[in-house]
Order: C-alpha cells, then sequence, then structure tokens
C-alpha cells in the first residue's frame, strides 16, 4: 500500500519502547557475555524403551558452568499430550565428590532467586513437537574433576532410573576455551 498523502507512515506516531532496566547477572546463571568452548562428546543414552528415547546431545561449557543438551524422541502413537507427559521426568547429577543436583522445573525466575548454596541444575530452554523434545539445562558452578554421572527417570514413559557418565575433566577442558566477549554486567 502506498503512504497516506500526508506522508506519515502508520507506525511514525507509535510511540518508543521503554528501554528495559539494567539487571544485574548472578554467577549462578548462564552467561550473556561468553561463548562456550564445546565438549568433545558422543551421544550418551540416558533411557530408552521400544517407544521413547532421551539422550545428552551436547555439552557446552563457560568459565563458570556447564549447558547440558538433552533430547527426547518419541514414536508418534506414544505416550499422550507432550505437556503431560514430562510430569514424571527426573534428571540429576552426581558429582565426583558424592553431592547429588536435582534438576528442578518451577520455582522463581534466576534474577529473583535467593544465591543458591551448593550447585545448581535447572531446565532454561525447551521445546518440542508431538515426536520430539529439546531441553537445554545449566548446571553451576563447573564440576569437580573426576567422574561425572547424569542421572535420568521417566516413569511416565517407562524409563527406570539410569545412569551414564563421563570424565569432569572434558568438561573442565572446554571451560577454559570459552570467550569472554565483554564484562557480564556491562550496559
Amino acid at each position: 500500500m502506498p503512504i497516506k498523502a500526508d506522508g506519515m507512515g502508520f507506525f511514525d506516531d507509535m510511540p518508543a519502547a521503554e528501554p528495559e532496566p539494567p539487571r544485574r547477572h548472578h554467577l549462578w546463571e548462564p552467561p550473556e557475555a561468553e561463548l562456550p568452548g564445546i565438549v568433545p562428546i558422543d551421544t550418551l543414552q540416558l533411557g530408552r524403551t521400544d517407544d521413547v528415547a532421551v539422550a545428552i546431545t551436547g555439552i557446552s561449557a563457560f568459565s563458570t558452568g556447564f549447558e547440558i543438551f538433552m533430547t527426547a524422541r518419541f514414536r508418534p502413537e506414544n505416550h499422550g499430550r507432550p505437556r503431560e507427559r514430562m510430569r514424571s521426568f527426573h534428571f540429576g547429577l552426581q558429582l565426583s565428590d558424592g553431592r547429588k543436583v536435582f534438576g528442578a522445573p518451577g520455582g522463581p525466575p534466576p534474577a529473583q532467586a535467593p544465591e543458591p548454596t551448593g550447585p545448581v541444575l535447572r531446565p532454561y530452554l525447551g521445546g518440542g513437537s508431538p515426536r520430539s523434545h529439546f531441553f537445554r539445562w545449566w548446571a553451576w558452578p563447573l564440576p569437580p574433576s573426576g567422574p561425572l554421572e547424569f542421572v535420568c527417570e521417566w516413569p511416565m514413559v517407562g524409563i527406570a532410573e539410569t545412569w551414564t557418565g563421563l570424565d569432569a575433566q572434558l568438561i573442565l577442558d572446554a571451560a577454559r576455551h570459552s570467550v569472554q566477549l565483554w564484562p557480564e554486567d556491562e550496559g
């Protein structure tokens, strides 16, 4: 459509967007001013039935923590609506020093949560379709060296508690290759 005779475009009178107030970045949150080092792993299957498979499909390491990429695949005729089937999904980490870290969806947004007293594992991104889900989990801080175990349980889809692991040194080495872009709290 042509511009109106008065020379004004439709959006010329639109009010300017309000700038977002500055937000303090917390150390236990995923970095926003850093590019990760990539952990060299193959797919780590966490659980599988005839109808469902869930696996860790990648890990990215930052200077303060690491991101876990998880994928679930479903046969078409399987297990109800996606949101319903997620209810019984459990994920956690067993650190080499014996600490357990449980992934817990929900709770207050990270910027409003109190400072954690121990390691953190939380989902922060996900999506998918009826046949495929993806999840990104944030783990803070970097793990101690030694074995790192990933633990999964998903009773609603028939996956009992399963464990798979790797040497945490892979994550620590990749973290040294992360790239700091600018100060985290700048601007």
